[in-house]
């Protein structure tokens, strides 16, 4: 009985992400496939759901070329499965150890974007406007960690959300339909549907800081509460509403102080110093990110001058970042491009 609801739950929670309007053909949707018990629970999941939602699965597998012949191997148990359910193969191939030489970046950050890279093509390939990525809950709650470790924001805590624009095709969403189960609960899924499955040792290697995170921090905060992952990952979801909320109040706020003017925004300096700090600062972070784009490399220290400057009784100039600047005068200020 407890192998029945578990398995009924798990495919609950893929429906769910899935909720798409009925139509008379099947939807297609990239299946994200490493050949580890994420990945697979969610492409047995999501084969066993297919027709009453209405999908059109396509299993989707890059060998990265870190692990030689045991990455040849797990892509074809991956091409073996997908055959075995008779569902479409695509095969990717990138030298990530080579990509992350030649752009200076991490082997993950290489494999993160050789990925995304992959998987946005074969869903243009397929005409398909989602892909489905098997992050979990013990992935979310090491995301969470890593993000505090290395300093962020409300925005950050946020961690992976379960629906997204895809990193480099924003047309394409990315789904996450498991990101509400825990690592145990996917292994007793593919235990419980006898589901054969390989394991990575590149995720044993604590050389890489998430690793070191997923075997040494967290159980380590585990012995203070055992539920640290289910609480980080809760944390997440939390926050991720109070987002919502904190971006509606901001486009108020910013509708009411501001103006657009030729390469820049007009703040009418009396309004925008009744606002609350946060909304000070959140108005400060919206114009930049209306001015050009993103937010990358705003800093905190940049919003908190800028407040003091404007919150008092000085005049002059301010850098937000290196192309945009605040021109401040005694009735207003003008957020511009440089």
């Amino acid at each position: 009985m407890a192998q029945t609801n578990l398995v009924t739950r798990v495919r609950w929670e893929v429906a769910r992400a899935f909720d798409f309007s009925t139509t008379s053909t099947p939807i297609p949707v990239i299946l994200a496939v490493s050949g580890g018990a994420d990945s697979i629970c969610l492409a047995d999941a999501v084969i066993a759901i297919a027709t009453v939602r209405s999908i059109a699965p396509i299993i989707a597998h890059l060998n990265h070329a870190i692990r030689g012949t045991a990455a040849d191997a797990d892509a074809a148990f991956v091409q073996q499965f997908a055959h075995d359910q008779h569902v479409p193969f695509e095969l990717g191939h990138t030298d990530v150890p080579a990509l992350a030489h030649q752009m200076n970046v991490s082997l993950e950050v290489a494999a993160r974007m050789a990925r995304y890279d992959f998987l946005a093509k074969v869903a243009e390939q397929h005409a398909a406007l989602h892909v489905a990525t098997a992050h979990q809950a013990d992935d979310q709650a090491e995301t969470v960690l890593l993000r505090l470790i290395r300093g962020t924001g409300l925005s950050g805590l946020r961690g992976m959300q379960a629906r997204s624009p895809m990193t480099g095709a924003p047309h394409i969403t990315l789904l996450r339909p498991l990101l509400r189960l825990t690592r145990q609960e996917i292994e007793q899924y593919c235990a419980d549907r006898s589901l054969r499955t390989r394991h990575d040792a590149t995720n044993d290697d604590t050389v890489h800081t998430r690793n070191r995170i997923r075997h040494e921090l967290l159980p380590t905060l585990a012995q203070y509460n055992p539920s640290i992952r289910v609480m980080l990952a809760r944390l997440a979801d939390t926050v991720s509403t109070d987002v919502e909320i904190i971006a509606y109040a901001t486009q108020q706020a910013f509708a009411k102080v501001s103006q657009p003017i030729e390469r820049g925004l007009r703040f009418d300096r009396a309004s925008w110093i009744t606002l609350p700090l946060g909304l000070r600062r959140a108005t400060l972070r919206e114009a930049a990110r209306v001015l050009r784009g993103n937010v990358v490399d705003l800093k905190y220290a940049a919003i908190e001058e800028a407040c003091d400057v404007l919150t008092s009784a000085n005049s002059g100039e301010i850098a937000l970042t290196a192309d945009v600047r605040i021109h401040v005068q005694p009735n207003e200020f003008v957020i511009a491009l440089v």
